[in-house]
Order: structure tokens, then sequence, then C-alpha cells
């Protein structure tokens, strides 16, 4: 794969050294994979003194030396020294201190292209593993799930027949692509209730999603990937073509993607020669990045949803429609990623990840740690920003007790509508009798205490309930909605 400009968030924790020896190691190493030919240092005498020519690299290439050929747990195996090479390079990475920057191993850059493929072959789901099964977060619209009737909240417990409980859930996770055509058979958990279905496996367009409400073009764009701007302008001639003039772009959990991806997606907003953005590397040379390429739809109003997991291109898009086209912002304040990276691929497969510039607006405001503060800001129920709660199988917690799980329960219970009369993790028996209720409504046995069953029920209902029931939740769209009318 060539170097490609990138706009995305990072993964926000690195990998972390287990003892000081390691540490070490890492920074040891670190330099090897970029150096070669030069001298080796060896190990004489006792005690050891180690020979080198003073240099830094020198002392790398001892260090590998001893731990290939002298070190009592090491071995002089090509796949040891790979690896060690493999974790110096980490370790040399990660003690720069730039989330953003990272070493992929060609498993890693498998799995990070493929986030940004905007089409695959598989069912349609986005999910999570919860409670060691696959929890469904979204169903892509018109998707082979969809049309199948699997739903957000639902647990998916067995793939084909092979049971998530009882296998690695990353092998079951495989089982579900396939070909075109073919079939694969889920078994389904829905509150109480388990069942089968037989969905059908199709080439899913997953990143754009569009719906007319009341007049009102509503386009959800999920990421910004490889072909994310041809789905937009497809999704915006429909809408263009049913009469829409006005648009809501919900870019909010947009974790950004490609930059030339992004110079597509402004041309239908903005006239050639509008900055889209100004890229600054680190010897102060500016590049302005404008339209070259417009098609421009000419929408009358722009009202653009966000929150704290919109970033990088979403920000860039963001920043350039408020300052071209007088685009207003509702939601929470953005992530903050006023950063970009180029992937560098390696012939054995690996890629650095590396941060080459910063970027400013057209008009020179950087975001950079603090984000976009929406123009408009609302919250949505506290339920909704709830890290999903895991349970173990012993646990259990009811009246009298204080937990986290009990202010989760009650967070959740609220939002689903059952009376509680505090959210400060205590078990008022307020809230024992609404987790009764709650159990009671779903055909669970009745014990009024969290337990596991209770937990993933309620993981299950919050979703369900936020994807069935948007109209009613959904402040932050409501307000969009307000505003554009």
């Amino acid at each position: 794969m060539p170097e490609e400009e990138i706009y995305t968030v990072a993964k926000q924790q690195k990998r972390q050294s287990r003892i000081r020896f390691a540490v070490v190691l890492c920074a040891l190493l670190s330099i090897i994979f970029f150096v070669l030919g030069l001298g080796i240092g060896r190990a004489t005498g006792s005690p050891e003194v180690i020979y080198t020519d003073g240099s830094t690299y020198s002392n790398f290439d001892s260090v590998l030396k001893i731990l290939t050929s002298k070190f009592y747990y090491g071995s002089s195996s090509e796949e040891y020294r790979d690896e060690l090479i493999k974790e110096a390079i980490k370790g040399m990475v990660n003690s720069q201190g730039d989330i953003h920057t990272e070493y992929m191993t060609p498993e890693e850059l498998e799995g990070f292209s493929g986030s940004l493929e905007s089409s695959f072959v598989g069912v349609g789901v986005r999910y999570n593993e919860i409670d060691g099964n696959i929890f469904v977060i979204d169903v892509i619209y018109s998707s082979p799930a969809e049309k199948a009737g699997i739903l957000p909240g639902d647990y998916i417990i067995a793939v084909n027949g092979v049971k998530c409980s009882e296998n690695d859930i990353d092998d079951v996770v495989k089982l579900i692509p396939g070909e075109v055509g073919t079939y694969v058979t889920l078994t389904i958990l829905r509150g109480s209730e388990t069942f089968d279905l037989e969905v059908q496996r199709n080439l899913i367009d997953s990143t754009v999603h569009s719906v007319i409400n009341d007049g009102i073009g509503v386009v959800t764009v999920n990421s910004f990937g490889t072909g994310t701007a041809e789905e937009l302008e497809t999704h915006l001639q429909r809408l263009w073509d049913n009469g829409v003039r006005k648009l809501i772009i919900d870019l909010r959990d947009n974790g950004g993607g490609y930059a030339n991806t992004l110079d597509k997606m402004c041309a239908f907003f903005m006239d050639n020669g509008q900055v889209v953005m100004i890229e600054e590397d680190r010897d102060g040379n500016e590049v302005i990045d404008k339209v070259r390429n417009s098609k421009k739809f000419g929408f009358t109003d722009l009202v653009i949803l966000v929150n704290g997991n919109s970033a990088s291109c979403s920000e860039v898009f963001t920043m350039a429609l408020k300052e071209n086209c007088n685009a207003i912002t509702v939601g929470t304040t953005t992530y903050g990623k006023g950063v970009a990276q180029l992937t560098k691929t390696f012939p054995d497969g690996s890629a650095l990840k590396y941060t080459d510039v910063i970027w400013k607006s057209g008009n020179g405001v950087y975001i950079g740690g603090e984000g976009i503060t929406p123009d408009h800001e609302v919250w949505l129920h506290d339920a909704l920003y709830m890290s999903t709660l895991e349970m173990t199988d012993d646990e259990e917690y009811g009246y009298d007790s204080v937990s986290y799980h009990i202010e989760y329960a009650q967070k959740a219970l609220d939002f689903l509508g059952y009376e509680v009369d505090r959210n400060d993790g205590y078990c008022s028996q307020m809230t024992a009798d609404a987790i009764a209720a709650y159990q009671k409504d779903h055909g669970f046995e009745v014990t009024s205490t969290i337990n596991k069953t209770t937990c993933m029920g309620l993981n299950s209902s919050i979703k369900y309930n936020w994807i069935t029931q948007r109209d009613q939740y959904d402040t932050q769209m409501q307000k969009a909605m307000e505003i554009i009318k």
C-alpha cells in the first residue's frame, strides 16, 4: 500500500512495558530495524564486558546479539529475533509520546485498512464483544441483517451452531463473512428469548445512510472511507432530486479517514478555490488545501451534528463547512485531533503510521486538544454515555448495596422509563423495586437485584430503545430539526 494521508483517532492507550527490563530492551533495540550494517559488540570474560565502538547503534546491535545467542531465556531462531525487533520498534514508537503514531504488524495493518473500507461482504452488523458474546450495537440500513430482523441490542450467541461461550470470540466472528449469496445461521438472544435467523450474505455499503424527515434531508456519515465520497454523492443526488434543500449531516462517532475522501466530500458543498484546510509541517511550511473539482449541489441550510467521538476528517469537514457554508453545529465538543498521519508500508507488510503535519482551518483556527465547541451544546441522556457493563456469574447487587453496577442500573432504568429516586449507586428500596419491575417486564427471574442476566438485558434494552425510538430520545437531532426549520 502506498503512503496515504490519514486522519483518524488513534488508540487511546498504548501498550505499556510490564517490567523495567522490558522498557530498557525496547529502547535499546528500537533503531535496529532502520539501521543496518553497523558494528556488533561481543561479550568476553567474567565479569562480562561489552566492547562496542561507543555509538548508540552499536549498543543496540550488541544487545540483540546477546539476547539471541547468550540470553538464558532467549533463542537463536529467526522467529525470536523478528519478535525482538518488532517489539523494539514498537517500544521506540510508543515512547515518543504521540498517541496517533504507531507501528503496525501486517495483521494490525490489515485490520486498520479494513476499518476504512466502505464496502465488504457480510451481513451488516456492527458489534462489540460483551460477556463473551457478540453484542449488536448497530444494524446497517438495508443490509441483510436488517432484512432478516436482527435488531440493535441483540446478542449473537452462536454462528452456524458454534457457540461464542465455548470458543474464541474472534474465531466465531470469522464465520460470519463469506461469499455473496451464501447463508449463515445466527443464534440470537433477545431478552430472555433465544432463536435462530438465517441471513444471506451480501455486499454492504457501510458508511452513508440518508432519510427525508418532514422535507429535511438527514445524512449520516460513519467514516471517511475509500468509497464514502461516492456513496455520499449518490445519497445527495437522491435527496436533491426529491426536492430537499435543507440538510442535516450527522457526524457523531465518526472518527475520520482518508484526506482525499475529505476533499471530494467538501466539493459537494463548496466552490472551487475555497479552503478546506491548511497543513503545516515540522519546518513551518504550509500547504493550502483548496477545492479544485467542485460538484456543489447548493443546499441552502446546513446543520452538522457532532460529539466527542467526531474527530479528524469529521472536524476538518465541519470547520470547512462552518467557514464556507455557514453551517451550524449542534451536539457536544468534538475530539480535538489537529494532526494528520502518513502510513509508510514496509516490505514485510508492516507499517508505520506517523504524524507528519498539523492542520488548521482556512481561517487559521487550530483545534488540536480543544475540539470544536458546537454553536448549540446539547447532551443526550446520561445512560447513553455509560460504558457497556459486564458482570461475572457470581456478582449480585441489591437493596442497601453501593456499586457502580447499581448506578448503571439506575441510569438505565430511568432512560427506559422506570421510576427511580437516585442515580448515585446506592440501591434504595425504589431502585430495587424498579429492578424487579424491569425483570418482570422482560421475562427474567424477579430477584430485585442486579445480576449478570439482568445486566445483559439492560445493555440490550438501552441500545434497542435508542435505535428504535430515536425520535423520542435524540435531543440533539430534535434541536437540529428545530434550528433548520
